[in-house]
């Protein structure tokens, strides 16, 4: 009885940052899948690939994995995969933002379709942020709020 007291104000607080993380994902893929050639010159603004080739495919593939993330988070469907890449993209969103502000640049994030949102420490701590939730959700059990979890459920019952 002692453990489930323990669990249950934590439960909240998953299925919020799980919500959060994937709102935030479904909301910054939109206006990159709906404007990719835009997506593709904040790309190119970070210096960080030279290839035009992989600029390309970044600015029509990472909109899309934002949206699946997006969705599989909301739904809760292969949480610790999806909440795995997720930090991973966070992480990797930090490192070239971080690095462009240590060179200087004043570039547009590219971060949501605001194309005119330059790279600041709000933008780097909201970052941060998002990766601390997703990193929680991953070290975290699954909350019961969940399709995955219903469907484990109904697997138990069944049996």
């Amino acid at each position: 009885m002692a453990k489930l007291t323990k669990e249950l104000p934590r439960v909240p607080f998953l299925f919020l940052f799980r919500v959060t993380v994937g709102l935030a994902f479904l909301y910054a893929s939109f206006g990159k899948i709906l404007d990719p050639k835009t997506f593709a010159e904040n790309l190119l603004d970070y210096h960080i690939f030279s290839s035009a080739l992989v600029i390309r495919y970044l600015a029509v593939t990472l909109p899309w994995i934002e949206w699946f993330c997006g969705i599989l988070l909301i739904l809760g469907l292969f949480i610790r995969s999806v909440s795995f890449l997720a930090s991973g993209l966070f992480f990797s969103f930090g490192v070239a933002m971080a690095s462009a502000m240590l060179r200087g640049m004043e570039i547009n994030c590219g971060c949501f379709a605001n194309a005119h949102e330059v790279i600041s420490p709000f933008t780097l701590l909201r970052d941060g942020l998002f990766l601390l939730m997703s990193l929680t959700i991953l070290v975290s059990r699954v909350d019961p709020f969940t399709i995955q979890n219903f469907i484990a459920q109904r697997k138990q019952c069944s049996n």
